[in-house]
C-alpha cells in the first residue's frame, strides 16, 4: 500500500469517527491535497475492498478497511513515538517517516519496529 493510500485510509477513519458522512472533498481538505489525487487513492482503496464509495457521494470504510485502518493507525502512532523518543525527531517528521516506512516494509518488519517503542 502506498503512502498516499495509507494517508487516505487513515483520513477516512478519522473523519468517520467525527462525522456521519464523509466525502472525498473532506478527505482532500484534511490532507491538504487536491481532490483528483484523493479520488485516485479512494478508487484504488475501493478496488482493494477497503472502502465503499458512491459516485459523487459518501465514502465509508468496509469491515476489512476499518480493521486495517485501526491497525495502521496503531502502527503509525507506535513508529512515530519511537522516532520521537529514540531519534529526537519532531512529531511531524516522525509521522512522515512512519508513513514512509509503513508503505515500504513488510508486515513482519513493521511488527518488529512497533515492538521497539
Amino acid at each position: 500500500m502506498t503512502t498516499s493510500q495509507i494517508r487516505c485510509l487513515l483520513a477516512v477513519l478519522a473523519l468517520s469517527e467525527a462525522y456521519e458522512h464523509v466525502e472525498s472533498k473532506n478527505v482532500a481538505h484534511l490532507l491538504g491535497i487536491k481532490r483528483p489525487t484523493v479520488h485516485n487513492s479512494l478508487t484504488l482503496l475501493q478496488e482493494k475492498g477497503l472502502i465503499d464509495k458512491e459516485l459523487y457521494g459518501s465514502v465509508q470504510l468496509t469491515q476489512e478497511g476499518l480493521a486495517l485502518a485501526h491497525t495502521l493507525e496503531t502502527q503509525r502512532d507506535d513508529i512515530t513515538l519511537l522516532f520521537s523518543r529514540q531519534f529526537g525527531l519532531s512529531p511531524d517528521e516522525s509521522a512522515k517517516a512512519a508513513l514512509a516506512l509503513m508503505s515500504e516494509l513488510t508486515v513482519e518488519s513493521l511488527g518488529k519496529l512497533c515492538q521497539a517503542k
